[in-house]
């Protein structure tokens, strides 16, 4: 461990439930459901918060590849469409990036959240802000804005 760095210690998972009202609420959430980071292999992770803003107690996972093709990702989402318009009105999608290795938000982790939220968008499914998890941290993972034409 480097000095000065603290180690990395999760909420404990007793709090993985509490409303979510913010998107460092929602960080808090996923890094108590994560627990000790170390991923060895690349997942998206899907949740979904209900009306009550209290994510449900189930979590899927979806193996992913370094690069996100708009094929795969409108499969996934037009699927969470489906299963969101199944869930009470206000309820909706948490997503988590997670994959092996140290580093900052590499320009992959950012494709993966423009066209996660792009997509979303499209199919009109809700998103909460999406987050990162590697072997070092969990960070928030804001979509590239829209380029000028």
């Amino acid at each position: 461990m480097l000095l000065g760095m603290s180690p990395y210690l999760p909420p404990p998972i007793e709090t993985a439930t509490d409303p979510v009202y913010s998107a460092a609420d929602m960080c808090q959430r996923w890094r108590a459901l994560m627990g000790p980071l170390g991923f060895g292999e690349r997942l998206l992770w899907l949740g979904f918060v209900g009306a009550d803003r209290r994510m449900y107690k189930t979590l899927s996972q979806v193996p992913i590849r370094p690069r996100p093709k708009r094929w795969f990702v409108e499969d996934v989402v037009s699927r969470l469409r489906f299963v969101v318009d199944n869930f009470e009105e206000g309820a909706t999608v948490a997503l988590l990036l997670t994959r092996p290795g140290p580093g900052p938000i590499s320009h992959l982790d950012r494709q993966w959240s423009t066209l996660l939220t792009e997509v979303a968008a499209e199919f009109g499914v809700p998103l909460e802000p999406i987050f990162r998890a590697n072997d070092e941290s969990l960070v928030l993972v804001e979509p590239e804005l829209e380029r000028a034409s």
